[in-house]
This record gives structure tokens, C-alpha cells and sequence, in this order.
């Protein structure tokens, strides 16, 4: 098992049962001790564990209350392997809205070889800057800027959405649950998240494991209104979630 596949594998385990031992992180990875604790160690300066007596704990990130600099760095290679396999559902020369966020943001390196090029609409700011870079043709939404996120919200966004048709939109998301739906922290995020893939022909809302599961303050749409592009699932997660909506499970980058 290479390096970066021991990794992955030792992230799931601890993301699945929260506490792991690491005796049990041994026989899982069929590694040594030695191993182990270099592979935690660099986890633990990626801030996705901790080491606590006896084992490791996973570390649940306040996502509500970070900046969107401070999100990127979570979950880096899961959220690459959702945007590569979000990009490979284009054809080129579609119509398509970029939510903000960050996950959302990897889409952006994969669109510049699109041939016909494609069109993008974002509320993000970020998401246009580097659009603009990429020579990638970009219409940004007008409105209220929320510094945390460098999100376009208000009613003057979702009134431009309104007046708008996508082929294909790529949604982000703090949370998804069967019961919830798909959730954000903020009323006004939701309410441009709904409008827009009330205008597109197909939807994804791209998320990694982390959010399966949970559910945010302000619900945008009912599962069944999106495709879920995501890490591997486990055997819970996946059941659950396919009775209710379409899950594409990206495959691990070679």
C-alpha cells in the first residue's frame, strides 16, 4: 500500500468510528506501529486528527465560523478527486453556475481544456478571479458580498439566477442528510443554492465523506433534487443516501 493510499485509508477508519486505537490502525493498514504513528503525525499537521491516549481522534472542523482560506486546506485530495470526476460529466460548450466554496473551487483547473469552451456564472469572487485567469469565459452575480466566504447572497442574486437557465450547476454543501436535506449555515446561501439548481438541467452537489451525514442551519433542497459526487462511502452511508438520490463515488486519482 502506497503512502498516499495508507493515508486515505487510515483518514476513513478514524472519520467512520471518531476514536480509533492504534493497535487497530495497525491491523488495518497491515502496517507497522512505527508507520502508523509517521502517517497520524502527518495528519496532525494536516489538523484532521489528534492524538490522545491510547489512539487517535478525528477533529471536527467549525466550518460555520472559518474563513474560506481556512477551508481549503480540509480534506485537500478528497475535494481534487471530487473535482476531476465533477469535470468529467461535461461535454464542453455548456451553460454552467459555479457555487462558491471550496470544494467547488477545484473544479475550476480541469474547465480550461473544455473544448467548446465552457461558460461560467459564480457568486463566488474568488471563483471569477480565477476563472478571469484561465481566460475561462465568467458572469459573476451582483449582490452582497459575505466576507467569510467570499459569497454573492441577497435578493438581488437569486432575482439574476431567476432570469437565467444552466445546463449543469455544481453545488457545495455543510451538510447532507437523509432527514435534513441538503443544508448550509446561512438562510441566504440556501436560498441562492435553491434558486439555482431550480434553473439547471442537472445538479451536483460535490461534498466530501466529512459532511455525509449532517445537517446545517438552513436547508437549500431535498436530496432528490441533486447528484451527490463524492469520496467512497461506507456501506451505511452509501445504502442510505442511494434510496433517496444519485451518487457518483469518485475513484481514487492513480
Amino acid at each position: 500500500m502506497i503512502v498516499e493510499e495508507r493515508k486515505k485509508r487510515l483518514r476513513d477508519i478514524i472519520q467512520k468510528n471518531q476514536f480509533v486505537s492504534l493497535q487497530e490502525l495497525k491491523q488495518a493498514t497491515q502496517t507497522s506501529l512505527s508507520t502508523v504513528r509517521r502517517d497520524l503525525a502527518d495528519l496532525a499537521a494536516e489538523g484532521v486528527v489528534r492524538r490522545v491516549h491510547g489512539g487517535v481522534e478525528l477533529i471536527t472542523p467549525d466550518r460555520d465560523n472559518m474563513t474560506v482560506y481556512e477551508r481549503r486546506t480540509i480534506y485537500q485530495a478528497d475535494k481534487q478527486q471530487i473535482a476531476k470526476r465533477a469535470a468529467a460529466e461535461l461535454k464542453g460548450g455548456e451553460m454552467i453556475f459555479l457555487d462558491a466554496g471550496t470544494t467547488t473551487g477545484e473544479v475550476i483547473p480541469y474547465l480550461a481544456d473544455k473544448k467548446p469552451a465552457v461558460t461560467m456564472v459564480t457568486n463566488s469572487v474568488h471563483h471569477a478571479a480565477k476563472l478571469s485567469d484561465l481566460m475561462i469565459p465568467v458572469m459573476i452575480i451582483g449582490g452582497q458580498v459575505k466576507q467569510t466566504t467570499d459569497a454573492v447572497i441577497g435578493a438581488t442574486a437569486v432575482n439574476q439566477i431567476n432570469h437565467m437557465v444552466f445546463q449543469t450547476s455544481f453545488i457545495g454543501a455543510d451538510g447532507l442528510s437523509v432527514d435534513f436535506g441538503l443544508t448550509t449555515p446561512d438562510l441566504e446561501e440556501a436560498a441562492i443554492k435553491k434558486a439555482v439548481v431550480e434553473r439547471s438541467q442537472a445538479s451536483y452537489v460535490l461534498a466530501d465523506a466529512s459532511k455525509i451525514g449532517t445537517a446545517s442551519f438552513a436547508k437549500a433542497v431535498d436530496l432528490s433534487q441533486v447528484t451527490l459526487i463524492t469520496t467512497q462511502l461506507t456501506a451505511d452511508q452509501s445504502q442510505a443516501l442511494h434510496q433517496v438520490m444519485t451518487v457518483i463515488e469518485a475513484e481514487e486519482t492513480k
